[in-house]
């Protein structure tokens, strides 16, 4: 018994390893697509997709964590003047939920 759609992987992968192997890509500004001509083959990449991928670098390259408002908040803590406000707190974790809620939605 066969199943189509994992012949599509294989040959999408096929493909990759194909113009992987080539080492042959070009980037422009148009319409990102894949061509293959005779024996050559051509990776154009979108403005759009030259911008989502120095976003991705821009935040992976980006700390986690801030180390400086850490330290103070530890410093505010230790010392019992650090306090959280139940109704701020409320406040903005329903604002987040509903602004997820929207962008899923």
């Amino acid at each position: 018994m066969e199943i189509p759609s994992n012949n599509i992987r294989i040959k999408s992968k096929s493909i990759q390893n194909q113009v992987k192997s080539k080492g042959k890509t070009t980037t422009s500004n148009t319409q990102a697509k894949f061509s293959s001509t005779g024996s050559t083959e051509q990776v154009a990449i979108s403005s759009k997709a030259k911008d989502i991928q120095q976003a991705t670098k821009a935040v992976n390259d980006t700390p986690d964590i801030r180390v400086e408002k850490v330290e103070r908040i530890k410093e505010k803590i230790a010392d019992g003047s650090y306090h959280v406000s139940s109704d701020e707190l409320a406040e903005k974790v329903l604002k987040n939920m509903i602004t997820e809620s929207e962008f899923l939605g």
